[in-house]
């Protein structure tokens, strides 16, 4: 006989567990944690990687005095030196000064311009400032500035002693660089004034030499046809018609140059040499 079917009692109801539930305002903390993430990262990065730039120089200022350029400008802070360029990239200064003097500006028209340095990192350069500037000895203007005294600044001008008037000649002569027989193809005189003072009775000239060996060897080459004598600034050299060579030794920024000074009727050579503010 066939058992009868039973169905087993029924349990309690299960139920799946319960899902966390995600509210709109921890998604949107989550999002702004992000982006706050984010950009600060974005920040050290760039605090670690980014070179400041100086500020560009402002208030250029120049004074085209007698023989030189003066400019100046205002500081910038954080700077650690300056560069000055005249026209078309000729760098006249680069240190830490904001007062700088240009005593090789050539005459005429020109523009400048400054900027600030931060180590190797360059500032955009301040506006251009245009002057127009006289005579000038041009690249030889710091040899002719070392005379202040003696000779005048400018080529158009007087010096203050004996109103004496210099005039340039080409530095290497025919026996340095040719053409003659003896010209070897090198200067050995830089540069040369050749002056007078009170009319044409003092006559003089001042030689500057590439180096200490060519001055001496053309003091040596004098010597031997002359006496040596003392002034009161080194030593020197007459010759037989009172034309008188003389070497600076008591100041080592100017050994390179030389006193060259003509004997005439009005003026005694050791006399002259002596007087001459130096």
């Amino acid at each position: 006989m066939a058992q009868p079917v039973t169905t087993p009692p029924a349990g309690p109801p299960t139920t799946p567990p319960n899902s966390p539930t995600v509210r709109p305002w921890t998604i949107a903390a989550i999002v702004v944690a992000a982006v706050l993430l984010a950009v600060g990262s974005f920040f050290s990065v760039r605090a670690l990687t980014s070179v400041d730039v100086p500020d560009a120089p402002t208030g250029l200022k120049l004074d085209a005095g007698t023989g030189r350029l003066v400019a100046t400008w205002d500081a910038v802070p954080g700077a650690t030196g300056y560069q000055l360029v005249r026209d078309d990239g000729i760098v006249v200064y680069r240190g830490t000064e904001t007062e700088v003097v240009d005593a090789s500006v050539p005459a005429g028209e020109h523009t400048y311009r400054v900027a600030a340095l931060d180590g190797d990192t360059v500032s955009p350069p301040s506006p251009s400032q245009s002057v127009r500037t006289g005579a000038t000895w041009g690249v030889f203007a710091p040899l002719v500035a070392q005379f202040p005294e003696l000779l005048p600044q400018t080529p158009d001008t007087a010096a203050r002693w004996g109103n004496a008037e210099c005039v340039r000649r080409y530095a290497g002569g025919r026996d340095e660089v040719g053409p003659s027989e003896t010209g070897n193809g090198k200067v050995r005189t830089v540069f040369v004034v050749r002056c007078a003072a009170g009319a044409v009775d003092r006559p003089f000239g001042v030689f500057w030499f590439a180096s200490k060996d060519a001055l001496n060897a053309e003091y040596s080459r004098s010597s031997a046809t002359s006496r040596p004598v003392r002034w009161k600034h080194g030593t020197g050299l007459i010759d037989e018609n009172g034309r008188g060579v003389f070497k600076i030794t008591d100041d080592p920024a100017r050994e390179l140059a030389m006193i060259v000074v003509l004997e005439t009727p009005a003026q005694n050579v050791l006399q002259m040499v002596d007087s001459m503010p130096i």
